[in-house]
């Protein structure tokens, strides 16, 4: 969905505004690890770092059993691991890569095509909250049609 973000820079950190659900995600730049044992959050915990003056790579850990891979609904375990990698091509395109790795879900890395971003400036972050009559209206209009989900413990 193409839903505006804004990422900002402030001292030992930097945040990612989401429009939707009107979320914030931290991820600590000031030089600490990954936490061993992490309470699991939506976004899980993030740690960055420039890998060179085009590149800035984020680990993430941590997740809770809520969080999707993506919008078709993937699933992860308590072990997923995930690298972002944002790579300034040009002056006005980001190219974002991301990789999977999750040994209790999956058998190998799952790494993800670079997707293309040109920036918006016009584009403003609305207000944007999921409701519980939007949350019935997606199960009424995309899960339902979709048909009934397998059970691998069946």
């Amino acid at each position: 969905m193409p839903r505006p973000l804004e990422i900002a820079y402030i001292p030992g950190r930097m945040l990612i505004f989401y429009e939707t659900n009107s979320t914030v995600r931290e991820i600590w730049m000031d030089g600490r690890k990954l936490p061993e044992d992490p309470d699991p959050w939506w976004y899980g915990h993030s740690v960055g770092k420039w890998e060179d003056d085009f590149t800035f790579v984020v680990e993430t850990l941590g997740f809770n059993e809520r969080t999707w891979l993506d919008s078709f609904g993937h699933p992860h375990s308590d072990q997923l691991h995930l690298t972002e990698r944002y790579t300034r091509r040009e002056h006005d395109t980001l190219a974002v890569q991301i990789t999977v790795v999750d040994p209790k879900a999956y058998t190998k890395p799952w790494v993800g095509e670079p997707r293309t971003y040109k920036p918006r400036p016009n584009w403003e972050l609305e207000e944007s909250y999921c409701s519980i009559e939007d949350e019935q209206n997606y199960f009424k209009g995309v899960t339902l049609p979709a048909g009934p989900a397998s059970n691998p413990t069946k």
